[in-house]
């Protein structure tokens, strides 16, 4: 590794780091020093009238310099000057060892460069409580290796220390006081837990939110950059074989006992709505719950009580299953061509009922369970199988929630595991349903499995009084995107922007909704966009919705239309350039237009929704395209995107390696 002498600030290269040294953390800004700019330094110092290259460094180096010294630190790593980034070997090395480096150092200086030093951090509205290093991925790893980090203001004085502040840290990162002082070692930790830290967390690449947390997992392997996100593929991959935690797969939504009562429960049909075993993002871990994987010792309690709660043992029968499955062989994990090769104990077949719906699925039983959860905390999968003799299977079902009419439902979720309680009432046994071990093929990731069916076309013959174009693909502009980005929105990755992309809307599938969620504010901000096709009508009965972060849970009701026989705010098309009254849509079910447009929210949020539908259909079929165009305004949207030009303008991307 190369180090910083700090009295000098001249590059040293070692074969081992040395014994005492000071680190680095803090999230790069304009202008920084390069390897490259470090090692010219060196002669620029017979210009300098005391010869030292340090007087040439960036204030950021300098000052860390100085302040290591002043400590007693000879030597001082960081990461914008101590990686020669135009080799990618050593690129890849330094980010597979820099968990072990900050864990080796001394000390770590977390400086802040958005934090003054005249304030209390522990403020309930703090600069320390907003500061962007709590919300860099990269920064996980620097609080958690390092035995002590020193937080340091603008100005380079001291703030505080992890060891004085735990639970104030507790409180802004969600990460336990006990683990942050190294009372609880982070290898006890489950695998979700650790995913959940980092989930609300962002990088400038998009595979460095794997690269970020290889550390943390205690895995190593090469840094491919432009993999995109199969980089956090790989990174889940790489945690499977090492470790038999199986939180891994616990990510997404739970089928609760309350959803059950009123939802429709089907197979997910569109093509970005499979799911696999494995998540696409630290993201999708945010929402994870509590949980503790099972020891094998403990195996046959926890598949004994499964079946008990399910209905399928009489609590009689002392282990019965349990101790069937537990002595026979151990849950087992490996990637093919095919999709994952699991070997687990499965309930077959199970069919779930609803007020509104009946399906089949497969129970997979996970050697993990929720904590503080009674009378059974543990977790089975829901898998369904692929369509065939394969056993290739999917993770989840679709969850429609029912306002009314079944017609009106609207998919809001997808349901990846439960627990016994949750189902029991409503799961039914058949006469062949049995608990065995068994080894199936589960989808990957939803993006590459090669046993998705393809989207549905429409025939070209229509029944009589139907009219054409009943099919669309919905997408959503790549500018409008960026542009959504840059106000502060994240969008959803497999968010559509080009036409093969678009979700399929149908008479079959009449409702697709979009959640944007800002993100200085992810669980308040937020806004989501319904596009739906008309399950009364003929022709183009579409119709567009938004609630807003004041009133999610329920559309705007002036915003209805009234005159149609669906209370939905059906669009209302006219020519391009044609003025439309926005407040008013009306019963245009016939038109042949182009464009429509619809007001939401109030002073405060306000969501301008636009549509164009092109009368193109893609290729042979008769489906044609929806455009979605959205413009934000109001106070708070306002407000909000000068908040995120503050933080642009305090942080300047990461330079890409090449």
């Amino acid at each position: 590794m190369w180090l910083l002498s700090t009295d000098r600030a001249e590059l040293t290269y070692f074969n081992e780091p040395p014994s005492r040294y000071a680190i680095l953390s803090h999230v790069w800004g304009e202008n920084e020093q390069s390897f490259q700019d470090v090692q010219a330094l060196r002669a620029l110092r017979a210009v300098d009238h005391d010869g030292i290259p340090r007087s040439f460094a960036s204030p950021k180096i300098r000052a860390c310099c100085m302040y290591a010294e002043a400590d007693g630190y000879e030597w001082l790593w960081a990461d914008t000057c101590c990686i020669d980034k135009t080799s990618s070997a050593e690129l890849s090395e330094a980010i597979n060892s820099m968990y072990d480096w900050y864990s080796r150092a001394s000390v770590c200086y977390a400086f802040l460069a958005d934090v003054p030093t005249a304030e209390d951090p522990a403020a309930p509205d703090s600069s320390f409580r907003r500061s962007i290093w709590f919300r860099r991925s990269w920064t996980l790893q620097e609080l958690l290796a390092p035995q002590d980090v020193v937080f340091l203001s603008q100005d380079w004085e001291a703030l505080g220390s992890k060891y004085l502040w735990p639970g104030l840290l507790q409180e802004i990162t969600g990460i336990d006081a006990e683990v942050l002082t190294f009372l609880r070692p982070l290898p006890c930790i489950p695998i979700a837990t650790r995913m959940r830290w980092a989930s609300g967390r962002q990088t400038t690449r998009i595979e460095d939110e794997a690269y970020a947390l290889m550390g943390i997992f205690g895995v190593n392997m090469p840094t491919i950059y432009g993999e995109g996100r199969r980089a956090f593929r790989r990174l889940q991959e790489e945690i499977m074989r090492q470790t038999p935690d199986q939180t891994l797969f616990l990510w997404g939504n739970s089928l609760g006992s309350g959803v059950c009562s009123d939802c429709l429960l089907q197979a997910p049909s569109h093509l970005r709505d499979q799911q696999g075993l494995l998540a696409d993002a630290p993201s999708d871990f945010a929402s994870v719950p509590d949980l503790v994987p099972i020891p094998y010792e403990h195996m046959s309690r926890a598949f004994s009580s499964f079946a008990v709660n399910l209905g399928l043992q009489s609590p009689e029968a002392k282990g019965g299953f349990g101790i069937l499955l537990a002595s026979s062989t151990l849950p087992e994990f490996t990637v093919t061509s095919r999709g994952i090769r699991a070997r687990l104990p499965v309930i077959e077949p199970i069919e779930i009922t609803t007020s509104n719906s009946s399906i089949r699925c497969v129970l997979a039983l996970l050697a993990c369970a929720r904590t503080a959860r009674k009378p059974c905390p543990y977790i089975a999968l829901l898998l369904r199988p692929h369509p065939g003799k394969a056993p290739v299977y999917h993770v989840g079902l679709s969850v429609r929630h029912v306002h009314g009419r079944l017609s009106d439902s609207l998919t809001t979720d997808i349901a990846r595991h439960t627990l016994p309680e949750s189902v029991a009432h409503r799961a039914t046994l058949l006469p062949d349903t049995r608990l065995h071990w068994k080894e199936l093929y589960i989808t990957s990731c939803s993006s590459d499995s090669p046993f998705l069916p393809t989207p549905r076309r429409m025939s070209h013959t229509h029944s009589p009084g139907r009219t054409p174009h009943e099919q669309y693909y919905v997408i959503f502009p790549s500018w409008l995107v960026v542009r959504l980005s840059r106000a502060g929105f994240t969008t959803p990755d497999w968010l559509p922007s080009r036409p093969h992309e678009g979700r399929l809307l149908d008479r079959a599938h009449a409702v697709f909704a979009f959640t944007f969620s800002h993100a200085l504010a992810p669980g308040v901000e937020r806004f989501r966009i319904y596009v739906g096709l008309c399950p009364t009508r003929t022709g183009h009965g579409l119709w567009v919705a938004v609630e807003v972060s004041s009133h999610m849970g329920r559309l705007e009701p002036d915003m209805h239309d009234r005159a149609s026989d669906c209370d939905r705010p059906h669009l209302s098309w006219h020519a391009p350039g044609a003025r439309t009254d926005a407040e008013k849509p009306t019963n245009s079910g016939g038109t042949t237009g182009m464009c429509a447009a619809s007001e939401f929210g109030d002073k405060k949020r306000k969501v301008c929704l636009s549509v164009k539908r092109s009368d193109r259909t893609m290729g042979s079929t008769n489906v044609s395209l929806l455009v979605i165009h959205v413009d934000l305004g109001g106070m708070v949207y306002e407000q909000l995107e000068k908040r995120m030009c503050e933080v642009r303008e305090s942080v300047s991307p990461v330079t890409p390696p090449e």
